[in-house]
């Protein structure tokens, strides 16, 4: 009966469950204010979180969905209210009828080109008025793609959108596996560039019938979004195919532009599309060569197919073949000096170590150290693909300083004397409700030959008035660049 269903906020009542993702359960509901149905989303709260932190992800949350309330687009799904219950963040938003994308793909099939146009063409349009507003959609896939009974296409899922110029999702909350753009896994700074990669992700998708960088397990998923290329898409076409290409090139700064993907997206849909890009295909598209060419210094989708176009055999690899194990580039004892305390040593992802002090219940301290070897790329070798990379992360680090909510970001700074050139950054997030104490990091990112390093310095309950300790970042990776000159 009606009366035993779960009434939230004493106004919605939950009647069933509608799907559930990486960021939380949907429900179909009534509100019982204004006689309407709505979608309820339960937000997924991470397990494991102290007191303190299960309250600042639901203020986080609930601020961010206010935000995303105010975006009005067509096909954007509104959000109507938030909720909280406990520390348990709830998200109103219109009731869409229809399907999502994954679910007519999974039955039908891969889509047709020209159809697949016209959806990115709607979801991009939703993008462009979520960034006008600061906004980043973060979790832009096929299962939050709706379509209505005519085809268009409307977006959902605002409700998890976040500010731009933010260091990720702390929490993990936001994205989902072969949809979240490179730089998303590598915890740096997100902007517009990262949901037109989740959107081109979607797009290959659907043309194809499957994912770009599909794998059995989330954490091969994750390694192939770093590290590997997709196929060329060979159902979309050569034009799609290659803005498809060009969209998902692992290097933000090397992707199309929105206004750049609108003109392609527009030359793929309605009637007259294979006249219209024949008619193109005599003009030479002026953005798509300098991205290719660029992409080549992007090790993934983007280089993969300038190097397959343009072709051209790298003279060097560089010096690292493969990148070493970071577990290997500190020892433990100095790693304890650097920690005062004896850290626990874990290989926490490929390519990542970490040191750990734990203070019983309380703040933790952690040492990070990555490392990853660039390979060649068309006619750039190793060296000079980790050059442009790391010139690449510089300049996007560097477009991040500011302050954003509780999060602000110091300016980039170069340090002498750690591999051939080296950054570091300070960054500080304030405790919920405080303006006293907060977490401090300091990132300093190095380059040598055709590998990059990276060594983070974590401190939770730090002092506000005092948050810098680069010190301790820059005295480890002289460390680590020292081993891996030996």
């Amino acid at each position: 009966m009606q009366g035993d269903l779960y009434l939230l906020a004493g106004r919605y009542r939950l009647i069933e469950r509608l799907g559930q993702g990486g960021a939380g359960t949907v429900w179909r509901a009534i509100d019982e204010m204004l006689d309407r149905q709505v979608a309820v989303k339960q937000v997924r709260v991470p397990q494991g979180m102290s007191p303190p932190e299960r309250a600042e992800f639901a203020d986080r949350a609930i601020h961010e969905a206010r935000s995303a309330g105010r975006l009005r687009d067509p096909a954007i799904v509104l959000v109507h209210d938030v909720v909280l219950e406990g520390d348990q963040p709830w998200i109103i938003m219109d009731l869409v009828t229809g399907r999502s994308l994954d679910k007519v793909i999974k039955e039908q099939g891969p889509q047709p080109p020209g159809f697949v146009a016209a959806v990115g063409l709607r979801v991009l349009s939703a993008l462009e008025v979520a960034h006008a507003h600061g906004m980043l959609h973060q979790d832009v896939k096929p299962a939050n793609i709706l379509l209505d009974g005519d085809g268009s296409a409307m977006l959902t899922d605002f409700g998890i959108a976040a500010p731009m110029g933010g260091q990720g999702d702390r929490y993990g909350s936001a994205g989902s596996p072969g949809y979240m753009a490179p730089e998303r896994l590598n915890e740096q700074p997100s902007g517009p560039a990262s949901d037109l990669w989740s959107l081109g992700a979607s797009l290959y998708t659907a043309v194809e019938g499957r994912a770009p960088f599909e794998r059995a397990l989330p954490a091969a998923i994750a390694a192939a979004v770093l590290l590997h290329e997709p196929p060329f898409p060979a159902r979309a076409g050569r034009d799609l195919g290659r803005l498809l290409m060009a969209m998902l090139a692992k290097d933000p700064s090397v992707r199309p532009s929105p206004a750049q993907v609108r003109q392609e997206l527009s030359g793929l849909t309605g009637p007259g599309t294979a006249s219209r890009r024949r008619r193109a295909s005599a003009r030479p598209r002026r953005w798509l060569l300098p991205a290719v060419l660029a992409a080549v210094v992007a090790l993934g989708a983007g280089g993969w197919y300038a190097a397959t176009a343009l072709g051209g055999t790298p003279s060097e690899t560089g010096r690292y073949a493969k990148a070493p194990d970071p577990c290997s580039l500190l020892g433990d004892a100095d790693a304890a000096k650097l920690l005062k305390e004896t850290p626990e040593r874990s290989l926490t992802r490929p390519g990542e170590c970490q040191w750990l002090v734990r203070q019983g219940s309380g703040p933790s301290r952690r040492l990070i150290v990555r490392a990853w070897a660039e390979r060649p790329n068309g006619d750039l070798d190793g060296p000079q693909t980790a050059q442009r990379r790391f010139a690449s992360e510089k300049s996007s680090r560097a477009a991040a300083k500011g302050t954003s909510l509780r999060v602000s970001h110091g300016a980039v700074s170069d340090v002498p004397g750690v591999g051939e050139t080296a950054i570091v950054q300070n960054s500080f997030t304030f405790h919920i409700n405080s303006t006293d104490s907060g977490t401090a990091d300091s990132t300093l990112l190095f380059r040598m030959s055709n590998l990059l390093g990276e060594v983070v310095w974590h401190r939770e309950d730090v002092a506000a008035k005092n948050p810098a300790d680069k010190e301790t970042a820059i005295a480890a990776a002289r460390l680590v660049s020292a081993a891996l000159a030996r």
